[in-house]
């Protein structure tokens, strides 16, 4: 008589996972460490909160490259939250360590970015189309930016928060224009909860 087995092989278990569980786990608590550590150093020895700026490099660090998203991981995206945590450490280096033309450079980053997520998003339209909602934000988010810069900061340096603005204002009014009436709904579909 001939048995024949309907059960699955066992197959050799893949060691690759595993050791990047371990990493994983070995950085998470390298990081949580040094940031330790720097409160501590920084708290200890006074002056500027220099500590801040560095667990905010360490966690762009750790966003970026480590362990970035699960979910929403594709270009725009990911290139969004590259420059809105650069902005941030930017912002922090102003408040913290010097007080200058910061704000400026938060406006050229943020309009080149915006720059070069609409040739991202033009270029690659139709697979791109599902990631129109954070670069959306992230125009509101900018025109928001330079209203306020525009109100606040006076002087010479105005014209970086003017072409944060029409860029923010055009590259809505393009996603509109491409879309149609198809714009309205995009975004209807991201709200949804049904």
């Amino acid at each position: 008589m001939n048995i024949k087995s309907n059960y699955p092989m066992i197959e050799k278990q893949n060691v690759l996972p595993i050791l990047q569980q371990n990493l994983m786990i070995c950085c998470k608590w390298t990081f949580l460490f040094a940031g330790f550590i720097c409160a501590v150093v920084n708290l200890s020895t006074g002056g500027k909160a220099w500590s801040i700026i560095v667990i905010w490099s360490m966690w762009l660090v750790w966003t970026q490259l480590v362990s970035p998203d699960m979910v929403e991981y594709n270009r725009i995206s990911q290139t969004i939250k590259l420059i809105v945590n650069f902005c941030i450490l930017l912002l922090l280096l102003d408040v913290i360590v010097i007080s200058g033309s910061t704000k400026e450079a938060v406006a050229v980053t943020c309009f080149s970015a915006l720059i070069f997520v609409s040739i991202l998003f033009f270029t690659d339209f139709e697979t791109q189309r599902q990631n129109m909602f954070p670069m959306l934000f992230f125009c509101v988010t900018c025109l928001i930016g330079s209203i306020i810069g525009l109100v606040t900061i006076h002087g010479g340096e105005t014209w970086t928060f003017a072409v944060l603005g029409a860029l923010a204002v055009s590259l809505l009014i393009g996603c509109a224009a491409k879309l149609g009436k198809e714009f309205v709904r995009e975004c209807k579909k991201y709200f949804c909860t049904k």
